[in-house]
């Protein structure tokens, strides 16, 4: 193609230098470098005619004063065009690159067929035919009243939580329009979107004319255009973590007693009405049904469920008691007599104490099977000469018992010859 332009341009040159000394030759190559230039252009960007494949929308003007396009602007709403242009020009069009009008300025009665009339802002576009290329238009009177401002509420806002009173202003707008459009609004809405909102709010909203079953009216004018908007919106449930309060009912078996009441899990979260969950006692939490230990002599396991307040819901409904039984463990403390052992041969003892205070502890089933007798005091004086000599006392008790404490621990005793 540079070839072809280099040509063009040096028969341009050409035509320069020639045109002041012969017109006519001038002339001539002024002519037949603009063909050559059309020829060139033809064959790298060629011209194709085709119906352009969206439809244009059609747009009533200089509508006669107190009339208005009934429903629509006509039946079609839209016409198709076919055009002609270069191919890298029609293939970027688009249906903004149309203006399709009806001109009504001539229009005397209320029904009338007007022509459509297509430009397009593209210069290098040709439109070759309209169809169709008339349409019928309806004109009815204008008119105007006033309606109620609505709300019409999309989505919904999370669980646990509701839209309360919405105020508008203005709570009425003026729709004005053809009388048999104007008749059919029943209201302007506005769409209120509810999704995730969890506090009040402000919105400016656009308002549309809707009929009673709530379908939108086009073809009328509503002022104003938007309406100011507060919503309320009020938390209907909480969620609190409470504890688990096990309801444990009965006596072990005897010799045995509850050692540890555990549970699984130790809380749960609640969930219901604020009120409800806030009347819970967060400390005491909320209790199990009944397990009862009656007669228990091992650990008792039990899944149950829980008590809940009407209304409240829980994450986990059913939790796990374990009441830990152990034999039950006990001390008592008696009075032992304190006796000698291993006197020497020939030696008389004298003890300044003559009774040991000893603790014992158990399993309560083993010290009601014991008394004093069971338990045994001494001091032991093997190898010991005549004289006073101050000793440890030892304590003795059976298997099973475990000695706690004793007083004394230790005493005098005088060794004497008879």
């Amino acid at each position: 193609m540079q070839g072809w332009l280099g040509g063009v341009v040096q028969a341009l040159r050409q035509v320069a230098l020639t045109f002041r000394d012969n017109w006519g030759l001038a002339l001539l190559s002024l002519v037949l470098a603009i063909s050559l230039w059309i020829f060139v252009t033809d064959r790298d960007d060629p011209e194709r005619t085709a119906r352009f494949s969206s439809a244009i929308p059609v747009e009533c003007v200089n509508v006669p004063v107190g009339k208005a396009v009934a429903l629509s602007c006509s039946e079609p709403e839209s016409v198709t065009v076919r055009v002609r242009a270069p191919e890298s020009v029609f293939d970027r069009l688009t249906a903004d690159d149309f203006r399709a009008s009806a001109d009504l300025s001539e229009v005397t009665t209320d029904e009338a067929t007007v022509t459509v009339r297509v430009e397009s802002t593209e210069s290098r576009v040709e439109i070759v035919d309209v169809t169709p290329n008339q349409i019928t238009v309806r004109l009815e009177n204008v008119t105007s009243r006033s309606v109620p401002v609505r709300t019409r509420l999309v989505g919904t806002p999370p669980r646990g939580f509701e839209a309360e009173e919405m105020t508008l202003d203005p709570e009425e707008a003026v729709v004005t329009g053809p009388e048999s459009l104007v008749g059919r609004v029943a209201a302007v809405e506005a769409d209120v979107n509810l999704t995730n909102r969890r506090t009040a709010f402000d919105e400016t909203l656009l308002l549309q004319a809707r009929d009673e079953l709530g379908g939108n009216i086009q073809g009328v004018n509503v002022e104003p255009e938007s309406v100011s908007l507060h919503g309320e919106i009020r938390q209907l449930e909480i969620s609190a973590a409470v504890i688990v309060r096990p309801d444990v009912q009965g006596l072990p078996a005897d010799g045995f007693s509850v050692t540890a009441i555990q549970t699984d899990p130790p809380f749960v979260f609640v969930t219901g009405p604020a009120e409800v969950v806030q009347s819970i006692d967060l400390i005491g939490g909320v209790t199990t049904a009944a397990v009862s230990i009656d007669g228990s002599s091992v650990d008792v396991v039990r899944p149950v469920v829980l008590q809940l307040p009407q209304g409240v819901t829980v994450n986990q409904p059913r939790v796990t008691v374990r009441v830990v039984i152990a034999p039950t463990q006990s001390a008592f403390t008696y009075n032992v007599g304190l006796t000698a052992v291993n006197v020497p041969d020939g030696l008389t003892p004298s003890l300044d104490q003559a009774v040991v205070r000893i603790t014992v502890s158990g399993l309560l089933t083993v010290l009601a099977g014991i008394d004093a007798g069971s338990l045994a005091a001494m001091v032991d004086l093997d190898g010991l000469a005549a004289g006073v000599h101050v000793l440890p006392v030892e304590v003795q008790a059976p298997s099973g018992v475990s000695i706690d404490a004793y007083t004394p621990i230790e005493t005098a005793v005088t060794l004497s010859l008879p």
